[in-house]
């Protein structure tokens, strides 16, 4: 299977540094973002099997204008690609408390979370390992899949399928050929071994 990972064009919440992980912040693309899409779209394959959308608004624009291209092509916004839940830290800046909760998570900490009500690593990465589970069964091994998603969530994937490229850029996209699902399985059966602290 092949994989396409695309990043969302430049948003209003990329322009003015906000974290946007809800709807009601309503970050929409910028015209440079627009633009970056149009762009990316040119690039990407003649043939596209299915397409995977985050759920906020600046990725549905950004499926609407490949759509335009692969207007056969069946579309399913998947609310596991959505944006980090940041909690208390939704709709602010970026500060000291948040890179210090990133280093914990680098650090071997899947229990930290963003904020009141926010996520931590292993609710995250239990979401994006059970989609990737899902699309390598949903799919037959010859097909071409684009998820449209946020730049960290599409860092998470492809940590979770050992794939070592740099951060995605908005509006850009990634390919991959004969994508081996077999990390999504090992990272899912380890992720099962954790428990929570509440368990």
């Amino acid at each position: 299977m092949n994989l396409i990972f695309m990043r969302h064009g430049e948003a209003t919440n990329n322009k003015e540094e906000f974290f946007s992980d809800k709807e009601i912040y309503w970050s929409i693309l910028t015209e440079k973002g627009i633009k970056e899409v149009k762009d990316s779209i040119n690039l990407l394959p003649k043939n596209i099997d299915k397409i995977y959308v985050s759920p906020l608004p600046r990725t549905i624009e950004t499926a609407h204008l490949v759509y335009e291209k692969y207007k056969t092509t069946e579309v399913i916004i998947d609310n596991r690609l959505r944006e980090i839940n940041y909690g208390k830290y939704s709709g602010k800046k970026n500060n000291e408390e948040l890179d210090n909760i990133r280093l914990q998570q680098i650090n071997g900490d899947y229990f930290t979370k963003f904020g009141d009500y926010g996520e931590n690593k292993f609710e995250i990465e239990l979401r994006l390992s059970t989609f990737l589970k899902d699309i390598s069964t949903e799919n037959s091994s010859n097909s071409t899949i684009l998820i449209i998603s946020h730049g960290s969530i599409t860092s998470y994937m492809k940590r979770i399928l050992n794939l070592k490229t740099p951060h995605i850029k908005t509006g850009k996209i990634e390919e991959f050929i004969d994508i081996d699902f077999t990390p999504v399985l090992i990272h899912l059966n380890k992720l099962n071994t954790y428990q929570t602290p509440n368990n």
